[in-house]
């Protein structure tokens, strides 16, 4: 298998997750973020947005994912504070035709998700993908944060990009290349949207050690 550079293009609102933090450590660099961006988090808020950053710092440390960047703060229309992360991961995949291999994920997922997902293939600069969207309470807000005395739901809203990378940008590869990025603010999934379409549109792969390309847009 070939090793892989990946390169992209992503928002000034993300900031590269810091790989490896402790719970205190997360919950400084978190107020801190949300200070430099005027945005002022109660404890309860703060010790929930801490802990997912934590886990994504966690995660980075050891599963060796390639990038992972969190956006936290407010949007100019409403004020109301939100956090999304978006992560890139790669791992092996044995494949010949990409347009084979996505369309045998397209299928194998969207009978995984059902009703609960949206699943469908699409074509990128760099490739072709298959595309999950969806919805769920995959967070909860512990008991004694909620004025209820008990745990309650939160909804998630997830984009997944699955892209085997062409082996005509990188001979010999047998890479599949995953991104996701989800957020519980999920009233700014449009907002977010708006940030994720050109990132995706601006990933790029070559060979590792490679001159690293112009960026295809922007």
């Amino acid at each position: 298998m070939s090793a892989v550079q990946i390169t992209f293009e992503i928002s000034s609102a993300f900031r590269e997750t810091t790989p490896g933090l402790n719970p205190e450590q997360a919950s400084a660099e978190v107020a801190a973020r949300a200070e430099a961006q005027g945005a002022v988090l109660p404890g309860g808020q703060l010790d929930a947005i801490a802990a997912e950053y934590q886990k994504v710092s966690q995660l980075l440390a050891e599963t060796g994912v390639r990038y992972s960047g969190t956006c936290f703060g407010t949007f100019d229309d409403d004020g109301d504070l939100s956090m999304g992360t978006v992560t890139i991961a790669v791992q092996p995949l044995a494949y010949q035709d990409t347009g084979v291999a996505v369309a045998g994920m397209t299928k194998v997922l969207a009978a995984k998700h059902g009703t609960s997902a949206e699943v469908s293939t699409i074509g990128l600069p760099c490739g072709q993908a298959t595309l999950v969207l969806r919805q769920s309470p995959e967070l909860r807000m512990p008991a004694e944060f909620a004025a209820s005395g008990e745990d309650i739901p939160i909804d998630v809203a997830q984009l997944q990009a699955f892209i085997p990378v062409p082996q005509s940008a990188v001979p010999g590869a047998q890479t599949l290349v995953t991104v996701t990025f989800g957020t519980p603010s999920t009233d700014h999934w449009a907002d977010y949207c708006e940030l994720m379409v050109p990132f995706l549109q601006s990933l790029q792969f070559t060979p590792e050690g490679a001159p690293v390309p112009q960026p295809a847009f922007g």
